[in-house]
């Protein structure tokens, strides 16, 4: 410290000098402003000295005491699927459809289920639920993606019963699903706040993802249900086995309707006696023959409002059926979000007609109940147009639409 006192003392001096020329003090007054200086300005520079070793040590404190906070936790992974199963079998349909079920390479894989770039976040989500499910192997950013035993079962099965038992292998390979089913198994699910808190006491769910959790869960539970043979009930009910359980429920190998592809057909037709009895005995086999499975509005159980329902399996189907005998207001109205969504439509009807004349160039098939062999007739009939727009679905949407369904792809 002597030897800054020194020096600042030096600076003074000279400093002074400088100044004497300008203030014009006397000789004596400079040498006791001189004498008297060094003194207060040691005291002042030992102060000055401390304040800036206080200052030194201060900064380093301040970054330890930063780098000493506890840094924020890492969020949990998702120990279940961010998608429902039929989402992710997008993912195991398309190595199927696009690479006769051999592994594909993560980039063609994403463009096979719509996505441009392997690093969407998106195409990311599905092919981890794809894993979750058991239906592929492989991460996606290297090695290619693969199916396994059970998602060659789901996309090709070999035998009638192997898809229902493959797509109930895939719901209890994830563990958080398997779980909830045998904690709740033949019962029916509580209502939501009371169902969220043992999500999150008994299962360890986090909180922040409880409601996930429950969509995911009753979408797969409603999915596994259309594949029963007694698909009545009017809310998810954790029965997702498909041997017998109670007396009034057929197993899968009674011979029951259970649902039987993964592709489906959704219905626009008015309700009542005779239109049932149509759909029940015509329209259902030739869907089925053409390799899809039915759908109509009165079928669905999800949850939603009834225009939301309609509206998602519009958008789900491969193929509609749209019966306009009669003009039916609400049946023109399912038609108008088909051909929005760019769908194929087939038409059938038994007066001409009520089919909208800008309609008539494309896909109908017009019955006459008066003809002993209508049924028949109007059952091949609509299994050779529902098979021909599966495979050119281009010519089933109206030319405005088609462009634009052109544009899309």
């Amino acid at each position: 410290m002597e030897e800054v006192s020194t020096i600042e003392q030096a600076v003074d001096q000279v400093s002074d000098k400088l100044e004497a020329p300008i203030t014009g003090s006397s000789e004596a007054s400079t040498k006791a402003k001189n004498a008297a200086r060094p003194s207060s300005k040691s005291g002042t520079n030992k102060a000055g000295s401390a304040s800036k070793a206080g200052a030194a040590k201060a900064i380093p404190a301040s970054k330890k005491d930063i780098a000493s906070k506890p840094s924020k936790p890492a969020a949990a992974p998702w120990t279940f699927p961010k998608t429902t199963l039929e989402e992710a079998i997008k993912i195991a349909r398309a190595i199927e459809e696009q690479n006769a079920g051999n592994p594909m390479k993560p980039d063609m894989l994403a463009k096979a289920v719509g996505y441009n770039s392997v690093a969407d976040w998106r195409f990311l989500d599905l092919l981890r639920a794809a894993n979750q499910y058991g239906l592929v192997t492989g991460s996606g950013k290297i090695s290619p993606v693969g199916l396994t035993q059970i998602g060659q079962d789901v996309v090709a099965p070999s035998a009638p019963t192997a898809r229902p038992k493959a797509l109930m292998a895939a719901f209890r390979s994830v563990e958080d699903f398997q779980k909830v089913e045998d904690f709740y198994n033949g019962k029916k699910l509580p209502e939501d706040e009371f169902f969220e808190n043992n999500l999150y006491r008994e299962f360890g769910i986090p909180r922040e993802r409880v409601k996930s959790f429950i969509e995911t869960f009753t979408s797969n539970l409603n999915y596994l249900h259309a594949f029963r043979p007694d698909r009545s009930g009017t809310g998810p009910v954790v029965t997702t086995e498909f041997r017998q359980r109670e007396p009034d429920v057929s197993g899968i190998d009674d011979g029951g309707t259970g649902r039987q592809f993964l592709d489906t057909c959704f219905v626009m037709m008015p309700f009542g006696q005779w239109m049932d009895a149509y759909y029940r005995e015509i329209f259902v086999p030739a869907i089925r023959e053409a390799g899809l499975e039915p759908i109509r509005a009165d079928e669905l159980f999800s949850t939603g409002s009834v225009i939301e329902q309609i509206w998602e399996q519009i958008s789900r189907a491969k193929v509609l059926l749209a019966d306009l005998t009669g003009k039916n207001a609400n049946v023109f109205y399912e038609l108008g979000l088909a051909h929005a969504a760019n769908k194929p439509v087939v038409f059938t009807t038994g007066d001409l007609e009520d089919v909208p004349f800008d309609l008539r160039h494309l896909r109908v098939a017009v019955y006459d109940i008066r003809d002993p062999a209508w049924g028949e007739k109007l059952r091949n009939t609509l299994s050779v147009y529902l098979k021909a727009a599966k495979a050119d679905p281009g010519k089933s949407v109206p030319q405005p639409f088609r462009k634009q369904m052109a544009v899309a792809e």
